[in-house]
């Protein structure tokens, strides 16, 4: 795995850091709304995700605390399938969460038709029940499904029209991620609609291959659809990351999502190696 220098880090920040601030500012501007749910909630420091061209499917947590619960506290039979990291600071009514805590990501699979139940509970806590966030948008993906051009820092595509999924090059790797959007309520479901509002997603940085191209945008286009034909069968299971920031702003529309979303996961990779880094 590679590691940012601290002079790599600094300019990180500086590149991307700064947008966000803007941003989030300007937005924040327009806000009326009031709501209990607040900051930012970190997952997944054991969760893995199996992804193809059609599903992105979260595998089970074994690590989700607490141990042997998540099937009946959360969806009797599916267990959790990511957990709480540290430097979560997710302020509600009955909280704060803990680091370890198991999480549910509802119907597995973010790329699949999900039920209006599915929806309202995209993510629930295995030791806060009230604790629930909704689904109201997932993706959306790039614009640019010619994933040869994504081959300097910041440069995105997706691997085919109407992925959710964008791939991002950055120093010869590649960060995959996926932007969700909802609400947030610590009521439970009947709370949503007065919840806060949140953006984030999940991301992940691709360092290898199963097929042992390196790991670029273009290379991971051209391992799922070689030639141009997509590959149902081929997946790439990896560790997998979310960030969420809850606030009483209104829910943002797919433009300033495909802009911010994509950033606070940057800036969230970014935080998460610095830190690896210095421990």
């Amino acid at each position: 795995m590679r590691r940012f220098s601290n002079t790599s880090l600094m300019r990180f920040q500086t590149r991307f850091l700064a947008p966000v601030a803007v941003l989030a500012g300007s937005l924040l501007l327009v806000s009326n709304a009031s709501a209990s749910v607040m900051n930012t909630l970190l997952t997944g420091s054991t969760g893995t995700v199996t992804v193809s061209i059609g599903s992105v499917f979260f595998n089970n947590d074994p690590a989700a605390l607490p141990s042997g619960t998540c099937n009946t506290l959360l969806q009797p039979g599916k267990g959790c399938n990511s957990d709480v990291t540290t430097n979560t600071t997710l302020a509600f009514t009955g909280g704060p969460l803990a680091t370890g805590e198991g999480i549910y990501i509802n119907n597995n699979d973010l790329t699949a038709g999900a039920s209006l139940s599915d929806m309202n509970t995209f993510l629930t806590f295995a030791s806060h029940s009230n604790l629930v966030f909704s689904e109201s948008l997932i993706g959306p993906g790039s614009s640019n499904t010619n994933c040869a051009t994504a081959n300097s820092n910041g440069a995105s595509c997706s691997v085919f029209a109407g992925s959710p999924i964008v791939l991002t090059y950055l120093n010869g790797e590649t960060i995959a991620s996926i932007s969700a959007s909802g609400k947030a309520s610590d009521t439970g479901t009947a709370g949503l609609a007065t919840g806060s509002s949140y953006i984030g997603g999940f991301s992940e940085t691709l360092t290898s291959l199963p097929n042992g191209m390196a790991p670029t945008p273009n290379d991971v286009q051209q391992y799922f659809c070689p030639l141009g034909v997509c590959d149902p069968t081929k997946t790439i299971t990896t560790s997998q990351s979310g960030t969420f920031t809850a606030s009483s702003v209104p829910e943002p529309s797919p433009v300033f999502l495909s802009s911010i979303g994509i950033l606070m996961l940057l800036v969230g990779i970014g935080f998460r190696k610095s830190h690896r880094n210095r421990v």
